[in-house]
């Protein structure tokens, strides 16, 4: 599986593109969901990965469709031999104080470089959506997987405002602090996509866009399932 990555990450950074991009054929699909913070990615994947569950079931077919997310940080953590908190801390770009980083200089954990913290995660989410009937939430996976034949890409949106109420709500905070909050996970986060994505444009990775401020969950993952269904990802 390992070759079979590297074989990937070769044909998306590399040579002999065609117009369109290479195209690669994934043994099942995978449909990944990528969030602005305080949209609830969790939570529609887990509905959505239920849903498509029960219509394979309905249909005959007993695989499950799973969800993954906080996973991808806990694999790749025990692989570097790190804390997941310190994994989730490094890949996000969180600072940490001047007396926290020297106990860390001073002690036995070991910060691996940033590139093999980042293909640890994407050989993970590689790995994952090969096995197919999974949907993966954030990590950059649309980027990861975007030559996958059977994929599906997805990305939730609200208003800064919108988002700070719920953040507000969720997290005890004012609005000031969920506001600045939520602007610095963007922040931290496009970083994390942008080594993937090189900062090319949404567009060039996401196939549908949802407002999470109009739309329930339910509208949201309705639509899924019906694209996922014209694209035969249930059967």
């Amino acid at each position: 599986m390992d070759n079979l990555f590297l074989k990937y990450m070769r044909e998306r950074t590399g040579r002999k593109k065609t117009a369109q991009g290479p195209s690669f054929e994934s043994p099942g699909p995978v449909i990944t969901i990528s969030r602005e913070y305080g949209c609830p990615g969790r939570r529609i994947a887990r509905q959505l990965a239920e849903t498509l569950t029960a219509k394979n079931r309905a249909q005959g077919n007993n695989r499950d469709w799973r969800w993954i997310s906080k996973e991808i940080i806990e694999e790749s953590a025990r692989e570097l031999k790190l804390s997941p908190g310190m994994m989730e801390d490094l890949s996000e770009y969180r600072e940490r104080g001047f007396f926290e980083n020297l106990a860390l200089f001073f002690s036995d954990e070991y910060y691996p470089g940033d590139v093999k913290i980042k293909n640890t995660i994407a050989k993970f989410i590689f790995n994952a959506s090969t096995e197919g009937n999974v949907v993966i939430v954030g990590r950059a996976a649309e980027a990861i997987t975007k030559n996958f034949t059977n994929s599906l890409h997805i990305k939730i949106q609200a208003p800064l405002s919108w988002r700070a109420e719920r953040v507000a709500e969720m997290q005890g905070m004012t609005i000031q602090e969920a506001r600045k909050e939520a602007m610095e996970m963007d922040h931290r986060r496009a970083m994390f996509r942008n080594y993937f994505e090189k900062e090319r444009p949404d567009i060039d990775y996401f196939d549908i866009f949802f407002n999470c401020a109009t739309l329930s969950d339910e509208e949201i993952i309705e639509s899924i399932v019906i694209l996922a269904e014209s694209r035969g990802f249930v059967v």
